[in-house]
This record gives C-alpha cells, structure tokens and sequence, in this order.
C-alpha cells in the first residue's frame, strides 16, 4: 500500500463534485434549491443538449451581497447554518455549502446577482473551480445562474450518462418536485429554446392535481390527519386510476421532496387489496413533523432523509390514507371510452421514464404500517347504496338497479371479497367455526408440502384447519373452515399449501391462507345464482369495509350511473 497523504485540493474538490453533481438533473436540483431558500417567487430553467451545453436558472429572489459572491464558491460556505444544533431544526433546502463549488469543479459558472436596493449586480466568472472575474454588472434584482460544459474537466463522467431524451426527463422531474415544494412559486421549464412549460403560482392541491396529470383537484383523495410529532396531507389519485410503474409517486417531507422507501411503502400498504396485483397508487404525500426527527443529513445530495421513531410515524401515515380511502366513493364508473392502453389513467412522458421502483422497506416498518392500517379497519354501516338484483349477466355478474343507475357485481370477486373479511373478523375475534369432516381425509402431497405442514401446523389450525404428516408421502384432513366446508377438501388443502409456500406478494402467512381460502370457496363465475342468492350477496358485500375491490384489487362493481345510460340513448 503506498504513502497516506493529503488530496491536492483540486482533486478533493472534483471528488466532492462527485458526490453532489451526479447528472444534470442534479445541477438543476441545488440551483433550485438555491432559489427557493432567496425566497424568490418567480424561477426560469433554460436547458440546451440535455444540460450538457448550457443551464442557466434565473429567479427574483433576494440576491447576494457583493462581499459575498465570491465566498459562495469556497467549500463548506453557506448562509443556512451557524452551529451544529442548527442541522436539528433545518427548514432551508440547501446547508452543506458544497452545490456552487461542486458545480464549478466540474463545468464553467457564470454567477449574476443583485439583493434589492443595491446599485448594480455583480457578475462572477469561476473555470475549473478558480474565480476568474469579478465586476459589476446590469441586472435585475435576483440571481442568475449559468453552468456551461457541464463534465468538461471530468470527461469520463458523460459516459455514465443516460440518452438526451432521458437526461431531459430527470430535469424535468427535479422541477416538478419543486413545483410541490413552492406551490407560491411560478416556475418555467424550456428546452433548447422551444416554448417553455409553465406552472403559474397555484394552491398545494392544484399543484398536485398537475403533477398526478389530473384535471382538478375534485378527481383525488385527500389525506389530511395528525401523525406523531407532526400531520401528513396528501392526495392519492383514485385506485381505477393506478399506474403501471412507480413514476407517479412523490414524497415531501418538511417540504423537501425526498425518496423515503417507508413512506412509500405505507401509502402503498394504504391501499392495498384497492389497487390491482401489479399495479401502483398515483399520490402525493407531505409529511410535516417537529424538525428534530428528521435527520436530512444522511445523503450527499439530499436525497433521502431519516425519520425518528420511523416504525410509529409509517404506521400512521399507512392508516391515515387507508381512512382516506375508505371513507371516499370508490365504486369503479363506467366509461363511455376505454382509458389508453397499458395505462391506469393519464400520464405524461417523463413521468413514465423517471423514478424506479423503490426499494422494500425492513420487516420492522412492514409491521408498523401493518398495525397502522389495521387501526382504521372497520367503517361500520353499509358502503353501497341499496340495490336490487335484476339477474345474472354470462353467469358471471349479477346485473342489479340502484337509486342512481345501473350496477354489475362480479359474483366471484364480491364473495371473495365478503368471504375474506369473515374470516379476518372471525380470526380476530377468537370465534371462527370449522368444520370437523366425518371421515379424515388422506391427500398425497409431495415430501416439502409435508414439511411445511409441520411447520405451519399453528397458523392452519388459527383458520380453522386440521391437518397432518400421516405418512412420507400423505396428509390427513380432519377439518376445514366452516365457510368452506362445501368446496372439494382436495384441492382446497393443495391451493392453501401453494400459497403457504409462495409468498411472492409479500402477505402474512395468516392473510395468504385465508386469501387461498376465500378465492376457492367462493361462488365462481359460471354458478347459476337464485334471485335469493343474489340478493343476500349484494347485502353481504354492503355491509365490508371494501365492498369495491376483491383481495387482488380488481373491481367488485362498475356503477353505469343513470347520466351515463340517458347518453348512450341519446336522451340529453
């Protein structure tokens, strides 16, 4: 190993670039940030070559003292914090004082700036990290930044970059997180000289409803409830209206937009069973707590935060938006157009190429947000309108009238639906009834299924089940559920232990079997229902505390309102 020694300080400073200018995007990110914290109201975002050839970010904010421009370029210089108990009560966005040194260690800065009231602006040249000029200047009040070359003196950087059209995207998502950041802002985005996108100044919820790619605000669901230390408010687009990807999910904390996989992860659990297997909730979510439990210096370029008493704050915020949701008319209308193929609703271009997917969160918080959306289970009283059975459509959905129109229930997936919340309420409840078969059945099963009904013994028997090792190759049946004591005992044992031994959706081992249990004992699509029949399920799936989706998230019920009917009859 050779000699320790001490970095040439042009180096340290391009390693430090490193750590802070990743892209771009990263570029656009801390001149925003910059911004916002001079309380401007107004921001420009020029970009040429995908931010390679030139970004200059123009606002009207509060300038910089002119003795004060050229220490904005030293490393460890900001205006944000003093001591070190500062960094437990951050409000500003920017405080490493690292964005214009990085910056300038790896492209040329052309810095204009003037604070109101004073004579003239300022103009700063900085190349390689080096002042080059300093003089006085014609300009408005605010600051004028220009980063021309970007990678220029670390070339081996551009080739970790994605495509022009990608590079375009990741700015355009830096700046529409700003946008949620600073609602009171106006904000304009152009490229390469074409006619920029701009968001006018807007309340928080317009705001949102613009970033989701929705027409109003009226199209969400708004989350708004008391967190430990703090509140979260939000809006989650309808669960018809989930996406293909992850792209549409932003979080705020303390008002900086950050990626925080627990949080995610509990908007997600929040709707869970609502939204479709494979499928993810549109949302926005601002949490705002007592700064001192937030840690946001965990990250070079402030990316990512950490949460004091996380396990407790997810677990709320999980059953925040599962209260939100529940308590909101969720019953799928009908269309008179299909939405666009492969979409869940609208979404733009860049949405669709930026973020991926986060990553799981510990089994820890998994069980917090668990235990938070569990707290707001059960609504009470009917959540559908009364409804009247009128038939069976293909022996597959029951066709019945409402005060308000026509609705069609799939037969499968509303039993399944009623089925489930019976043994979850029978299991939480300690009184869930099983049938004891008169005759032990034996079931070939194959040497692993034999182990993992040894292991699984207590779980099964917490549904109702009894079964046994009875032999290398056989298990023994002695009892079932009673809800499904009509379903063939054969292949119910095998679809149970399949789902047992699968846990590829993640479920507890408990919600997997009893999910097994529901889908196989249910009335399936094909049974030819009494009008009786039909009519207890409707009042069955009525009184759940989802009646609109089954455990897999597909509808339970399209309501065809009576407006939707008079124009498909050209009757308005």
């Amino acid at each position: 190993m050779s000699r320790i020694r001490i970095l040439d300080p042009a180096v340290a400073d391009r390693i430090a670039a490193g750590e802070v200018v990743e892209r771009p995007a990263s570029v656009v990110k801390e001149l925003l940030e910059n911004a916002l914290d001079a309380h401007a109201r107004s921001v420009v975002i020029e970009v040429e070559g995908a931010g390679l050839q030139l970004i200059r970010v123009t606002d009207d904010g509060e300038g910089i003292a002119e003795e004060d421009v050229t220490v904005a370029f030293e490393r460890f210089a900001t205006s944000k914090i003093a001591t070190l108990d500062d960094l437990h009560r951050m409000r500003s966005y920017g405080f490493r004082g690292e964005a214009l040194p990085s910056i300038a260690a790896v492209a040329q800065v052309v810095l204009t700036t003037r604070q109101p009231g004073a004579p003239a602006a300022v103009r700063v040249v900085v190349v390689g990290g080096r002042v080059q000029s300093v003089e006085g200047y014609g300009a408005p009040p605010g600051t004028t930044v220009e980063v021309r070359r970007l990678f220029h003196t670390t070339p081996a950087r551009l080739k970790f970059l994605k495509s022009p059209a990608r590079e375009q995207a990741l700015i355009a998502d830096t700046v529409l997180k700003a946008t949620l950041a600073a609602p009171e802002v106006t904000f304009r985005l152009a490229f390469d000289g074409r006619e920029p996108t701009v968001w006018p100044a807007a309340s928080l919820a317009e705001r949102v409803a613009a970033a989701l790619g929705v027409r109003s605000p009226g199209e969400l669901i708004e989350v708004h409830a008391a967190v430990p230390g703090g509140t979260v408010r939000g809006w989650v687009h309808h669960p018809q209206r989930s996406r293909p990807t992850r792209s549409a999910q932003y979080v705020l904390v303390n008002g900086r937009p950050v990626q925080h996989a627990g949080l995610r992860r509990a908007v997600e659990q929040g709707c869970a069973q609502l939204v479709p297997t494979g499928r993810f909730p549109a949302f926005v979510l601002f949490l705002d707590v007592t700064p001192a439990l937030v840690d946001v210096n965990v990250h070079p370029r402030k990316l990512e935060v950490r949460l004091r008493d996380e396990g407790r704050l997810v677990g709320a915020v999980a059953g925040a938006v599962r209260s939100a949701l529940l308590a909101s008319p969720l019953v799928r209308q009908a269309t008179a157009a299909p939405l666009p193929a492969g979409s869940g609703g609208v979404v733009t271009s860049w949405q669709e190429l930026s973020t991926q997917p986060a990553p799981g969160s510990t089994a820890s918080l998994d069980l917090a947000v668990r235990e938070g959306v569990d707290a707001y289970l059960g609504t009470g009283g009917p959540r559908l309108p009364p409804l009247r059975p009128l038939g069976q459509v293909l022996l597959t959905y029951i066709v019945a009238e409402g005060p308000d129109g026509l609705y069609l229930v799939d037969q499968h997936a509303a039993h399944e639906r009623v089925l489930f919340e019976r043994l979850r309420g029978a299991r939480a409840r300690g009184d869930l009834p099983r049938q004891v078969l008169a005759v032990p059945l034996p079931v070939e099963v194959s040497p692993a299924d034999l182990h993992l009904i040894t292991g699984a013994r207590d779980v099964l028997a917490a549904l109702g089940y009894e079964v046994e090792p009875f032999g290398p190759h056989t298990a023994l049946l002695r009892a079932v559920p009673a809800l499904a004591a009509a379903a063939r005992y054969e292949d119910l044992l095998r679809r149970v232990l399949a789902a047992l031994a699968d846990d590829g959706e993640g479920e507890e081992p408990l919600d997997r079997l009893a999910i097994a249990t529901a889908c196989h004992a249910a009335i399936r699509a094909g049974d030819r229902l009494t009008p009786d029949t039909m009519g207890a399920l409707l009042a069955d799936l009525a009184t759940t505390d989802d009646p609109f989706t089954c455990f897999h998230g597909r509808p339970t019920i399209v309501a065809i309102p009576r407006a939707q009917l008079e124009r498909w009859f050209l009757r308005t």
